[in-house]
């Protein structure tokens, strides 16, 4: 069992304490925007976010170079890397369909008004901006280094992959409890494509491709709702 340096035990209370406790918080704060019927302030919460995922991707940088770890490290990529690559993606869109599936048309309706899917081309754009420095940052940061740090400290990595998911899907709070444990899902499912294929590239290019698939799934139904009833039916009531 290895000691913690500095730089690690701060990347861990980053990432397994303030990072969930902002995103509860950001949880409580829609849904009183819900209940209130105000709108969300999309272009700061965009900025925090990015803001937040390069301190993310800053602070995993500087633990992987500590341990001497390359984040982009690929190895060999063939057919079966692509293949896994490629099954995970699937699963993933499988999760997203199932997510709606278990969700109310109210509580559908309440996500898609008060949520964060882009509805303008420009919207969009910063959408899938985040996506790429989401896909990159994350899987990083959840999938590889918290697991590593983790499991030079406790010596098996198991323990360390589900702590890694949970703290994930707290960090997807404000999209609902039912969301969590789907987002709690794809962690695993990430998680298994990095265990699998030997390197993070292919789960930051799957996470990547998710969420800019996802995203434009968002937009398309936030649009279709918003053009198929005047504003007033639109807005949920509150509750």
């Amino acid at each position: 069992m290895e000691r913690l340096n500095l730089a690690s035990f701060i990347f861990l209370v980053v990432l397994f304490v303030l990072m969930p406790r902002a995103a509860l918080r950001s949880a409580r704060q829609l849904r009183l925007a819900q209940s209130e019927g105000k709108p969300l302030p999309r272009l700061r919460i965009a900025i925090s976010t990015m803001f937040a995922l390069t301190v993310l991707w800053f602070l995993a940088t500087m633990n992987a170079g500590a341990m001497g770890r390359s984040l982009f490290a690929v190895g060999q990529i063939g057919l079966r890397e692509v293949a896994i690559g490629a099954a995970g993606l699937m699963l993933l869109l499988m999760a997203n369909v199932i997510s709606r599936r278990f969700s109310t048309p109210d509580e559908e309706r309440r996500r898609l008004l008060y949520g964060f899917a882009p509805r303008t081309g420009k919207e969009y754009a910063v959408f899938a901006l985040m996506a790429v420095m989401a896909g990159i940052a994350e899987e990083a940061a959840y999938r590889g280094v918290a697991v590593w740090t983790l499991t030079s400290v406790f010596g098996n990595p198991v323990g360390p992959i589900f702590l890694s998911a949970m703290a994930f899907s707290v960090t997807h709070a404000v999209q609902g409890g039912k969301a969590m444990a789907i987002v709690f899902a794809i962690a695993l499912v990430l998680q298994g494509i990095v265990q699998l294929t030997g390197t993070l590239v292919i789960a930051m290019v799957v996470h990547t491709i998710y969420d800019l698939i996802a995203g434009a799934i968002a937009m398309r139904r936030v649009n279709a709702l918003l053009a198929a009833v005047p504003p007033a039916a639109a807005t949920p009531t509150p509750g």
